[in-house]
Formats: C-alpha cells, structure tokens, sequence
C-alpha cells in the first residue's frame, strides 16, 4: 500500500512539472506584478527588519497578506530580480499542494486511486495555470498551502481525537487567512467532509471498523456508496460538529472584515451605484456555471473577462437557473445513496462565495483563478460518483486507470499550451484580445507591454483605443503620455499626463514625467512645481531627485543641485550623472568664491 502510494504521488509530481517546467524561463508581467515585485521597493530590498514590519503593518494594492509578503521577501533575497525564481517558487508550492490534496483524500477515504485521480484533475487543470504561472498570484498558492495542511490536520483530529492535531489546524488555517482570505469557508468544508467522507454523524464516527459488515460499510462510503441507514444512526450530532468549528468560524468572521477593510481602502470594492445589487446577483449564478463549463471545456482562457453589468441575456439566466437547480434537486434526491455529489456541489458552491461577485472587486465578472480551491469539490464528485455510476467502468475495473489517466493527459496537454501564452505580457494580451470581447484593461495592458520594448506605434494604437472605452480611467492616460513621450511627441505627450493628473492626481510618476517635459520646453518655473511635487508624494522618486538636480543646476542654484544630488545618490549610489553635478557644482561656487 505504501509502494502504491509513494508511487502515485512520484507520478502526479512528474505530471505537474510537465505542464508547468518552462515557467522557470518566464518573465513578470504588466498586469500586478509590478505592485508585487518589480516596482515595489520593500519587495525587491529583500528580507530586512523594515521590510518585515512593512509586510505585517501595510495594507498594499487592497490585500493584507503579510506571509505572502514574506515570501516574496524571501524570494527577493535569494533571486533579486530573476523572475524565473519567483516563478519556480510558485511551482514548488503548486507542488506541494497536489501531494497535499492526494494526501487528504487518500486519508478521509482509504482510496488512492480515485484521490489520485482528483489530485492529478488539480495538478493539470487548464483553469489553474493563472494561479501558478503568475508571480502575483503567490497568495493563490501559497493560502492554500496551508488550508491543504489545515484540511490535513484536521483529518487526523478525527482520526485520532487529539488535541494537538486541532489546534494545529487552527494555526495552519490562521496562516492561510494571514496568505489571503480567499479560504474563509475552509470551516464549512469541515463540516461538509464531516458528512462524506469521514461520516462522523455515524455509528462508526471516525472510520474505525468493528466487523466484517461495517468494513463493507465504509467500503461503499470510501467509494461514494452508502446505505441509507448509516447517516442517521446516533453518533456525533451536528450541533456538536458546529460548536467544535467555533474557533475556526472566529477567524473566517475577523478576516473577512479585515479583507473588506484592505479592499475598501485599495479602492477597489465597487459601489451599488457602479453595479446593482440584482445585477451582481444574477451575474453570480451564471458564472457559476460558467466554471462549471470552463472546467469541462477549459478554452479561450484569458486573464482578464470583462464585467457585463446588466447587459445579461434573460435566456441565459433561465438557463443557468434551469442547469443550477437540477443539480441541486439531483445532488439532494441522491444524498443517501450518493453523498459526494452532494459534499462536492456544495463545496463548489459554498468556495466560490468570496469571489462570486456579490462584493465586486475590480471590474472582472470572472477569473480563473478564483477557481483554484473550489473546483476541488468537482474533482472529488467527480472521481467517486463517475465510476460508480457508469456501467462500463463499474463491470471492468481494470479501464479505470487508462480512463483516468486519459482525461488527466488531455487536460494536460491543453494547461500545457495554456501556460505558454504567460511566458511574456505581450503574448499573454495578445491572446486574451483573441479570445474574449474587446475590453479596455486588455488593451491597455497591451499597451504597456509593448512600451517596455520600445514599440511605440503599435503599443499606441491600443492605449488610444484603451482610452476611447474608458476615458475615465487614469493609468491609460499615463500610459499614453510615456507613449507619446518615447516617440518624441512632447505635447501630446504632456496633455495626457495632465488628463491622467485630473483624474488621479497623486501619481508621482506622472508628476515626474510632466516635470521632465516641461524642463526640456524651459519652463523652468513649471517643471520645478511638478518635480517637487513628484518628490512629495514620493520621497524615494530617484527620478525627480535627478531632474530637480539638473535644473537647479541649469538656473545656477548650484546649493539645490548638490544636496538633490546628493539625496539622489543616497538611493542609487550608481549615479554617475549626480556625481558629476556635485563636481562642477562645488567648482563653480569655488570660481565665485562661494563656501560650501
């Protein structure tokens, strides 16, 4: 048994690093990381006492996740600015969670074969290629790391009844919330595998066998089968099972509202006016099967799905309501002979509700990502009720590995060419213009990855377009202005940043370009205000210490270059040009005879 076992998971090890082995060779992307890594000055300083006191203290980009912080922390120190150990990170905690997943299921039901088929579902999932080959999506992987060791834990509480395994739980569950709150629901899945597959509402609460007929017993329950007379037996009540989540309930109820706190403060929870409650509401059951779909048929995946707002097909809705409530009726009518279905629909359900839209975060209806925990809810329903259910596969038992092993190659094979578009931000937009409406935030992200390699007329054909869909939006105008400004159109490119300005005016960067234009015009008076208010909202604008150097310099305030200078070289040492500047600075204050 343990052979068999260490050798499913060898396999499910080489299955993963065969979908996801060339992300070691990607870059970071437009779209976040920079708020994560490239651009974040506490990320890329590495492991230091300020940068661990930053992780824990600061609401950044509308997440408090101080472990995720300190994981990128700790990347930074060991790879800089490699992004290809960033990405090998992800993989290594993908990794782990596949064998985590194959562990907790093989434990609460004593079937590795049907766990490691769920295990593989998750290993090589289209749908799950956002969370791994994103760097910003650290906190995907990462939270639920430790919900899968919580999920363990928990296990082998029932098991054994020890309070150690419990609190164990309790901490590692603490630990993912403290990744993302993504994993507030963990509790109610607690209570779900309580039901099936460790039946703790029955007579042999815990799985221990007693005779040759309740070995039969939890035969059929491993395998999805159960008798009726089973779940009802006296045995732990479920008031008991829900006083003993208690601690666990504390947490999801804390970090809930510490998630709506970080969000509000980002900016980024959209108001009923911006999208109504009905609206959200009806948008959430059709995304519902939506994944449901998408995990079936996982193609013409993107990043990025715009939000359609009430623009929804009243067919579409009927349909989805029709597809949602037989499921349901289905999953209920055959609870007692079928529990997984029902165990795996709500899980489903029940994992989604953070993401589901109802608090609109952004402006996505979906992401794939979001999928990355509930989707094992499918997988388990999925490879205990198939077998069970189909007659070919229940008479020949010896097609079930070829058959499993089949579709978990198939998805694969399509993950495989799904992750390769990640490898870079200008093939990963590309695509996602090709496969999903045209929408302002992809082609703006276009746009900026075509800026970072000098491609000026094609990356401001789609940040114009960007622009016309959303006019309102600030970053596009930035975008624009360094576009029209790497192509020498100076005024043009000065009049977006002003647009950009009037929208979103603590832009520092905006502020610095602007200035630097205006400096190159010799608007002297201008460019100071801009630069210095630049150096306002940023104090460690290197940029604007540089520009503000040389201006002073240009007006013969040789005193102002020096100290901005030497404020520039405080964060860069590598500055040539301020070295230069303080030289001919102290020597033309030495011709006039002025003392330092």
């Amino acid at each position: 048994m343990l052979r068999r076992e260490i050798g499913l998971g060898g396999l499910l090890v080489a299955a993963t690093l065969a979908v996801y082995w060339r992300v070691g060779w990607f870059g970071f992307l437009v779209f976040d990381d920079p708020a994560y890594v490239t651009e974040n000055s506490q990320v890329l300083a590495g492991l230091n006492a300020n940068s661990l006191g930053w992780a824990f203290a600061t609401f950044h980009d509308g997440n408090w996740i101080p472990l995720t912080w300190l994981s990128l922390l700790t990347d930074a120190t060991l790879f800089g600015a490699w992004p290809g150990g960033y990405h090998l990170t992800n993989l290594l905690l993908h990794t782990a969670n596949v064998l985590l997943v194959f562990t907790a299921f093989n434990r609460m039901t004593r079937d590795s074969w049907r766990s490691a088929f769920v295990a593989g579902l998750f290993a090589v999932h289209p749908l799950h290629v956002e969370s791994v080959a994103w760097v910003a999506e650290r906190k995907d992987v990462l939270s639920l790391l430790f919900g899968l060791l919580s999920l363990n834990a928990y296990v082998q509480f029932t098991r054994q009844r020890r309070i150690g395994p419990f609190v164990l739980a309790w901490i590692f569950f603490l630990c993912s919330l403290l990744s993302k709150q993504t994993l507030v629901t963990l509790p109610f899945i607690f209570l779900l595998l309580d039901f099936w597959p460790l039946r703790r509402l029955g007579r042999n609460a815990g799985g221990v066998c007693s005779d040759a007929a309740d070995r039969k017993s939890l035969s059929e329950s491993a395998a999805g089968v159960v008798p009726p007379r089973l779940f009802w037996q006296q045995g732990l009540g479920p008031a008991r099972l829900v006083i003993e989540k208690l601690p666990f309930l504390v947490l999801s109820g804390v970090f809930c509202a510490v998630a709506l706190v970080a969000q509000s403060r980002g900016r980024a929870v959209r108001s009923l006016e911006f999208l109504p409650l009905t609206s959200r509401c009806l948008n959430a059951a059709v995304v519902y099967v939506r994944y449901v779909w998408r995990a079936l048929f996982p193609f013409n995946l993107a990043p990025y799905y715009p939000h359609p707002g009430s623009r929804l097909s009243l067919v579409e809705v009927a349909v989805t309501f029709a597809v949602l409530s037989g499921i349901t009726a289905m999953a209920i009518a055959t609870v007692r002979r079928r529990p997984c279905l029902l165990v795996g629909w709500l899980w489903y359900l029940g994992g989604l509700v953070p993401m589901i839209g109802l608090v609109q975060i952004g402006g996505q209806q979906m992401a794939d990502r979001y999928t990355y925990f509930p989707l094992l809810g499918l997988y388990a329903a999925m490879g205990w009720l198939i077998p069970a259910g189909l007659p070919v596969l229940a008479s020949r038992k010896s097609w079930r590995p070829m058959i499993a092993v089949g579709v978990v190659a198939v998805y694969g094979a399509i993950a495989f060419v799904q992750a390769g578009y990640w490898r870079d931000s200008v093939t990963l937009f590309r695509h996602a213009l090709a496969v999903t409406e045209d929408n302002a935030l992809a082609r703006a992200a276009l746009g900026s990855a075509l800026l970072e390699r000098g491609q000026f007329d094609e990356s401001l054909v789609h940040l114009e377009r960007a622009a016309q869909m959303d006019p309102g939006d600030a970053q596009v105008h930035f975008l624009l202005g360094c576009g029209w400004q790497g192509a020498a159109s100076l005024d043009q490119a000065a009049a977006e940043y002003r647009a950009s300005l009037a929208i979103e005016e603590q832009n520092a960067t905006a502020h610095n370009n602007l200035g630097l234009i205006l400096y190159q015009q010799r608007r002297y008076a201008d460019a100071r205000r801009e630069l210095l208010r630049a150096l306002e909202l940023d104090a460690n604008n290197v940029q604007a210490c540089v520009n503000l150097a040389l201006l002073s310099a240009d007006a013969r305030a040789y005193g102002e270059s020096i100290a901005f200078s030497r404020r520039a070289l405080q964060l860069d040492p590598g500055l040539l040009v301020c070295r230069r500047l303080i030289t001919e600075a102290l020597a033309h204050r030495s011709d006039s005879g002025q003392m330092e």
